[in-house]
């Protein structure tokens, strides 16, 4: 068929149909590209998680667009629903995902201080276990004839911080009657745990608890009880109780999932996931590097560790930066398991001291972890400093000031050099803007004799040591020490400088010359008076002597070294011992009839007693006619001389 197209109804008619086709063509386009229906999101409070998941199931949710979460929470029971990120009537595309997030309770691992419980009720315990949350509280019940009834007797730990996943056992008293009322046991399979706490709590009945996984029993709900549903039982008794765990979900490796699909496989059995991340030179970002457990049988609900990759380690550049700039990022990357370790070398740049100048792998390389990476950090560069010995202290200064160095630890020396010339000085290389070292002369020691002049030895010796400390060399000596009337003792005089030996030599005076003290006599004049006049005078009491006198008291000065004394000299002296003679009164008057041991006993005491000697005193006890206890012979009355021996004689009565 021939068309004819400069015909312009043929034009016209071809246009209506191209355009006609575009537009066909433009119309499946869009409704191919226009998003599918949006879903109308429910408000999920009071819903379970397997009944979101079935919502998600019958809208034809994508299987990442559902994303089941738990947490920790002290106000919303364990299960309940927290939060979820879309609102309730707000619409859900095919691109969004949704989060619920999910209460796992109160926190086990949060630590609680107990109290002392003695003397508390069981309601006042119970107030204290809901208030804090503690997560496997029993109570038991026993007879207690001391205790009051619904009282606390005992708890099983005696640590004072616990966790709230501690076991706890309280028993309570149930007074002194222990019969206990008679209980039929309901039938716990439609209790909750709660329900069944708040039962045997009130019957005072002690429940047992376990716990098995199953297959056919829902997670908290009663397996089995001992005793069975109505048996009888009394106040005091245990009742064991079996609660399911529900099922068991045989743990895998879920090793290089990546995240997403690691969340799914856990939320579709069950468990929780605690996802934490870490560095991987194997595993791609966003993959699971290890689980834990990855194996054997864990029950629903259990929390799963999960590591997820980082991928590869990005190095950053740090070329122009410090050194406590790469050890910042280090750590960073350190506390995700990169294991990256940094070491640092000097070398000479002309970047400023401290500026890391080369790294050993570019920046925005990709490293696995445990590489270590070698940095080069500029200290500078080195400047030569030569020996200046010779040279004045200003010109010196000037030398460093050109190198770009500065003035370290100046320090001086006496020397044969002039004042003010550099001794020595820190040669070698130096980085910019280090410091370097010098030694200055002080010119030769030169000192001058009256600065050592009344000065002690120590003073002046401290002179010349301070001197040689600095390099002088010299040396000092003091002499014997004189007398010396104007000069105090101790101090040196006299001093004089010998420059060839290099030593200063002083005098040292003892003070003025004492003059000496005359002594005179103190015959008949008291001790004390004697001792005052020595020991004012600087004297010394000498040797001491002692006599008996007629003619002088007890404690008076007989005679003494007399004449002149130097000060410190020791007197010696002679004190009376008093009079030798004592007046004796008849013997007689101490006998004593019939007893001669009384007689002598007498005799002894009054003689000692009147003091005289008694290793001068002879009594003897000798048979004679003359009456026993009288005496035979003895000394008259009147005086005697100490010195003397007595001889007594006491009559023991006849032989016969």
């Amino acid at each position: 068929m021939n068309i004819d197209f400069s015909n312009k109804k043929t034009i016209a008619l071809l246009s209506a149909v191209g355009v006609l086709a575009i537009a066909t063509i433009a119309a499946v386009v869009v409704l191919l590209t226009l998003p599918g229906k949006a879903i109308q999101v429910e408000d999920f409070s009071g819903k379970t998680v397997e009944e979101i998941k079935k919502w998600a199931t019958e809208n034809k949710l994508g299987d990442s667009q559902l994303v089941v979460e738990y947490e920790y929470s002290d106000t919303i029971d364990k299960d309940k629903l927290i939060s979820q990120s879309i609102a309730s009537e707000q619409k859900l595309n095919k691109d969004s995902v949704l989060t619920v997030v999910f209460s796992k309770g109160p926190d086990p691992d949060v630590e609680v201080t107990l109290p002392d419980f003695k003397d508390m009720t069981e309601e006042e315990i119970e107030k204290f276990v809901e208030t804090n949350k503690l997560l496997d509280v029993t109570y038991e019940y026993a007879v207690d004839e001391k205790i009051e009834k619904g009282k606390f007797i005992k708890v099983n730990v005696t640590d004072t911080v616990i966790k709230r996943s501690t076991m706890l056992v309280f028993t309570i008293s149930q007074g002194e009657d222990g019969t206990g009322e008679q209980i039929i046991v309901p039938d716990f399979s439609d209790y909750t745990k709660a329900k069944i706490t708040n039962w045997a709590k009130a019957n005072k009945v002690t429940i047992n608890w376990k716990e098995e996984a199953s297959d056919k029993i829902a997670k908290d709900k009663v397996i089995s009880q001992d005793p069975k549903a109505g048996e009888t039982i009394k106040t005091g008794d245990k009742i064991t109780i079996t609660m399911s765990l529900g099922k068991t979900v045989t743990m895998k490796s879920l090793a290089k999932m990546s995240k997403d699909e690691a969340k799914k496989w856990l939320n579709d059995n069950g468990l929780v996931g605690e996802f934490s991340e870490a560095y991987s030179g194997s595993i791609e970002y966003g993959y699971v590097i290890s689980n834990t457990p990855e194996k054997g049988d864990v029950k629903q609900g259990s929390t799963v560790k999960v590591k997820v990759s980082l991928g590869k380690i990005k190095l950053e550049s740090f070329i122009g930066k410090k050194k406590e700039d790469a050890e910042s990022y280090k750590k960073k990357i350190n506390n995700l398991e990169g294991n990256l370790t940094f070491t640092y070398s000097e070398v000479e740049s002309t970047e400023p001291v401290g500026t890391i100048v080369s790294q050993g792998y570019d920046g925005g390389t990709y490293l696995a972890p445990g590489t270590t990476v070698n940095f080069q950090i500029s200290k500078g560069k080195s400047i030569t400093v030569e020996n200046k010995a010779g040279v004045s202290e200003d010109e010196f200064k000037k030398y460093i000031s050109g190198l770009g160095l500065s003035l370290g630890t100046r320090s001086t020396a006496y020397s044969d050099k002039a004042a003010g010339t550099i001794l020595e000085n820190e040669t070698g290389k130096k980085a910019a803007g280090s410091t370097v070292w010098y030694k200055v002369s002080l010119g030769q020691y030169e000192p001058n004799a009256g600065d050592f002049n009344d000065k002690t030895v120590a003073e002046a010796k401290k002179i010349i040591d301070n001197a040689n400390n600095s390099g002088a060399g010299w040396s000092f000596t003091g002499e014997d020490p004189v007398y010396h009337e104007s000069v105090a003792s101790g101090k040196t005089f006299g001093c004089v400088v010998t420059k060839e030996n290099k030593n200063v030599k002083c005098s040292v005076s003892k003070g003025p010359e004492p003059k000496p003290i005359n002594v005179g006599s103190f015959e008949g004049k008291s001790f004390n008076e004697f001792n005052n006049f020595i020991t004012s005078n600087g004297l010394k009491l000498g040797t001491k002597s002692e006599e008996y006198s007629d003619s002088y008291a007890a404690g008076v000065i007989i005679r003494n070294d007399t004449g002149d004394f130097l000060k410190g000299t020791a007197v010696n002296y002679t004190v009376s011992l008093g009079s030798n003679k004592i007046t004796i009164i008849d013997l007689k008057t101490k006998v004593v009839a019939n007893d001669p041991e009384g007689t002598k006993k007498n005799i002894m005491d009054y003689l000692i007693g009147q003091g005289f000697p008694a290793g001068n005193i002879q009594i003897s006890i000798e048979a004679n006619d003359i009456t026993r206890g009288e005496l035979i012979d003895y000394p008259p009355a009147g005086p005697i001389d100490k010195s003397e021996t007595i001889t007594i004689k006491i009559s023991s009565g006849s032989a016969d």
